[in-house]
């Protein structure tokens, strides 16, 4: 299973990690890092006053091999 993994500050400061599922793998990364850019102003998720995803900081995608053992 391949997903895409993004790290964001918090407008707190914190770290704060989100994911997701089947990622299109045809964008470059300038054009991933500009759509993760979009997330933060959208000011979706909020905690204590605190904008979750203000901040696209690092993206990676990640790759699962599962192996059924039985």
């Amino acid at each position: 299973m391949l997903k895409l993994v993004a790290n964001f500050k918090t407008s707190g400061g914190n770290s704060q990690t989100w994911s997701l599922p089947n990622p299109d793998t045809t964008n470059t990364p300038a054009e991933l890092k500009g759509l993760l850019d979009q997330i933060g102003p959208l000011e979706l998720f909020n905690k204590d006053g605190n904008n979750l995803y203000d901040t696209a900081e690092s993206a990676m995608f990640v790759e699962t091999n599962e192996t059924i053992l039985f």
